[in-house]
């Protein structure tokens, strides 16, 4: 399939949803938020879990949890790993890391934030209630945190961790005592941290979610507060952006040209992902084609990654690795796989597939810039090569569900290596390996190797291990490996000093004319 084409088949196949979009667009309009001083944020969903951070990693409770809370760790402005609510750590032993904690620090609720409190947190996650959340199954290998100090804490690992620090990003510094008080569901409601805003009002019926200044933080903040409406589709938040109804956005590719036409700002900024389209090999159908290693590499080759990159924002690269430019493991060295539909069909062949096979893959909707229109490509790029692609919408709490459980209702899915929280391909790896709770892809040869590769505290060496299971996964074809994505977010003339941080507008650092 031609660039051209393809354009014209996104074109057929987006322009009814995009129709409909704009209705729901129109439907779901905000309402003016009172007070010159108050950021207005489009979202296209919020967190189910509100104000509770454990229960993902990701967007779209990124852009409320970080306004809210604090980790220990932090990305900072140069997606580098810097302090948080800890200052600097040192590893004492293979197993040991201590952390000096920040001065001063007070919860919305006037609590001091201390040693003795961050270790109440890490015993959460270690209960039953907390190791059934998210991040409460990925800081599994922490087994212990103590206070050694007012501020200092001792957390032990049960192996060597050498990325530690950067997991410390993703956990945030909950209010043990007010969770302890009222139970994770009201907590949610009327959640308590360190952030630079506190969360004020949730409104159910029009989906609105509002944060005040939090005068206690020891992160001030230019504004007054934020207010979050959620707008599904993109052409929703696009139209809200034009008629001044909010102020800043995520926004689809489709929606740039007329944005900037029209005097908007658009960023463009690196996700730290692999999009990706990746296969099961672990539950569902035990003889589901996509267990063969050749039907895999035939569904890569399938696809041509430069026609659909010729469609994304600037600077979109095809991928061939677990890992972006700019994440710790990347591999220059790398290329992605060709756009071989011939070879495709060979090796469909090869695997007793000549005539090709039904799959169903389970994929989100504008959850990223591009979603829809690549999910569309690649669905027709496969049934171009036998492989009779249905695509099933789920909705990001499903996702969530099902990418604890391994509960997918396809075989292929829209799951991406995801590297963002870490800037280090550590979690990515071991996301598609054995050695998650439920694993999804298993490979046991990569597993072994990883399981050596993590423990390896020199930074030189670390890299060159993750690079060659970088070569191995690409042969292994866990995955379509895509392109390198990226995030674009909108704003108005109106808002001045806008930075993005680890992926989330840093709201207390704005201003509004």
């Amino acid at each position: 399939m031609t660039p051209n084409r393809l354009r014209r088949f996104i074109a057929a196949c987006l322009g009814a949803a995009l129709v409909a979009a704009c209705s729901q667009g129109a439907a779901n309009k905000p309402t003016p938020a009172t007070g010159s001083q108050v950021l207005r944020v489009a979202a296209a969903s919020l967190p189910s879990s509100l104000g509770n951070p454990f229960r993902g990693n990701s967007r779209p409770g990124s852009l409320l949890w970080l306004a809210i809370y604090d980790g220990l760790t932090a990305i900072n402005d140069d997606d580098q790993l810097g302090p948080g609510l800890a200052t600097e750590w040192t590893l004492i032993e293979p197993t040991v890391w201590r952390f000096k904690l920040r001065e001063g620090v007070r919860y919305s609720n006037d609590r001091p934030f201390d040693a003795e409190v961050a270790a109440e947190v890490f015993a959460f996650l270690r209960s039953d209630q907390g190791k059934r959340t998210l991040i409460g199954s990925e800081a599994r290998g922490i087994v212990e945190a103590r206070a050694v100090g007012p501020l200092e804490l001792e957390i032990r690992t049960e192996r060597p961790d050498p990325v530690l620090p950067r997991r410390l990003a993703a956990i945030m510094m909950i209010e043990p005592k007010a969770l302890a008080e009222v139970g994770m569901d009201a907590y949610a409601q009327k959640p308590v941290g360190t952030g630079a805003f506190v969360m004020t009002g949730w409104d159910q019926r029009t989906r609105r979610l509002t944060l005040a200044r939090n005068p206690k933080s020891w992160r001030s903040s230019t504004i007054d507060g934020v207010v979050f409406y959620e707008l599904p589709s993109a052409a929703g938040r696009t139209q809200a952006l034009l008629s001044g109804d909010v102020d800043l956005s995520l926004v689809d590719l489709e929606e740039t040209e007329r944005l900037e036409r029209n005097g908007f700002h658009v960023l463009y900024r690196p996700s730290m992902q692999v999009k990706a389209y990746s296969f099961r090999n672990v539950g569902g159908d035990p003889s589901s084609p996509l267990r063969d290693v050749r039907v895999r590499q035939a569904l890569n080759y399938a696809v041509d990654k430069e026609a659909i990159a010729s469609l994304l924002p600037q600077n979109a690269k095809p991928s061939g690795q677990p890992a972006a430019k700019g994440v710790f493991g990347y591999d220059p060295t790398i290329a992605p796989y060709p756009y071989d539909p011939a070879k495709a069909r060979r090796l469909l062949a090869q695997a007793g597939y000549p005539n090709g096979f039904n799959l169903t893959m389970e994929v989100l909707t504008d959850a990223a810039p591009g979603d829809d229109m690549m999910s569309q490509a690649v669905a027709e790029y496969w049934r171009a090569v036998g492989v009779d692609t249905r695509l099933k919408v789920m909705t990001m709490p499903d996702f969530l569900v099902k990418y604890q459980t391994n509960s997918w209702s396809g075989e292929a899915l829209a799951l991406s290596w995801n590297s963002f929280q870490y800037y280090d391909v550590t979690r990515a790896m071991e996301d598609f390996s054995c050695m998650r709770p439920t694993p999804f892809f298993c490979n046991a040869e990569i597993t072994d190797k990883l399981k050596t590769a993590r423990e390896i505290m020199d930074d030189d060496e670390r890299l060159k291990a993750y690079q060659a299971l970088g070569r191995l996964y690409r042969e292994a074809a866990p995955s379509l490996f895509l392109i390198e994505h990226q995030d674009l977010f909108a704003y108005t003339p109106r808002v001045g000093h806008v930075k993005i941080r680890h992926r989330v507008p840093v709201y207390e650092e704005m201003t509004l004319r």
